[in-house]
């Protein structure tokens, strides 16, 4: 026994002595082989205790032993993510950049800009006019077009065909009535998906958005058909161009209630659009 344990034993056996305390039986509890009784049951107890106390202390210690361990692995688990992120972003980078190499990607146009926006991995093919055919003529075809500020022509002047007109805003709404509208023809090198999604300002998961603004279309009372495309929100204009020549004109696309299930859609609201890319 230690030291302490003696002492402890000590204590208790001075305190019989001077109390001199009786049994049920009458006997004093100092006589010699009373005291050795109580004395021998005082050690096994006590060493019953230090054995509890022992086996507290190594389980203790090795709870804390597992939470290192555990400690260690949620290490190990974080720089191995962490090794396989920049893997998959380096596997990315070279996917885009083989892509871009073989030639792939996608192409969209941007209806109101005379630049491309995301710059790291789109390249402007060109930049130009919107243009179209008249709005008062019935056979108009209904696309519009971007046209070159570079074109090329080949045969002699003639009278016979259809006229290409320019494009304006019609409306304030998206932008300023009368003025030129310029475009730009992008092509995403890291994407071979791109997509219009009318109605949206944000793209849907998985996809990455190239730019958004307004549906915008020709006007319902005009007698040529029009098409609708996504007008970008940051609109510019083309330098000197003012003047109302009517021609080729953008209107903002309004929702109409009845068979357009309104809600979600709302009366008059004017429709959003946003151009997405998906590797």
């Amino acid at each position: 026994m230690s030291f302490i344990d003696h002492c402890i034993i000590a204590f208790f056996v001075c305190i019989l002595f001077v109390t001199g305390e009786r049994d049920g039986t009458g006997l004093l509890l100092n006589e010699s082989d009373v005291v050795q009784g109580r004395v021998y049951r005082m050690e096994n107890k006590l060493a019953t205790l230090k054995n509890v106390v022992q086996q507290q202390s190594r389980a203790i210690e090795q709870q804390v032993l597992t939470i290192q361990q555990q400690g260690t692995a949620i290490q190990t688990q974080g720089t191995i993510i962490s090794q396989q992120r920049t893997i998959m972003k380096v596997q990315k980078e070279e996917i885009r950049q083989l892509q871009y190499d073989k030639g792939t990607g996608s192409t969209y146009i941007i209806w109101g800009r005379k630049q491309c926006l995301n710059i790291t991995d789109t390249e402007l093919v060109y930049t130009g006019y919107v243009g179209g055919g008249y709005n008062e003529q019935a056979g108009s075809p209904s696309q519009y077009v971007c046209l070159p500020r570079d074109p090329d022509f080949q045969g002699t002047s003639d009278n016979n065909g259809w006229h290409m007109h320019g494009a304006e805003n019609a409306s304030n709404f998206i932008g300023i009535q009368d003025q030129d509208v310029p475009c730009s023809v992008c092509r995403k090198t890291g994407s071979t998906s791109i997509l219009v999604f009318p109605g949206k300002n944000k793209c849907y998961n998985g996809w990455a958005i190239e730019y958004h603004g307004y549906l915008g279309s020709g006007y319902h009372g005009h007698a040529a058909a029009s098409s609708y495309v996504c007008v970008d929100s940051h609109h510019e204009y083309l330098n000197a161009g003012d003047r109302n020549d009517e021609g080729k004109l953008f209107y903002p696309v309004l929702a109409k209630c009845g068979f357009l299930q309104c809600p979600p859609y709302r009366e008059n609201y004017p429709l959003t659009c946003v151009v997405c890319s998906k590797l």
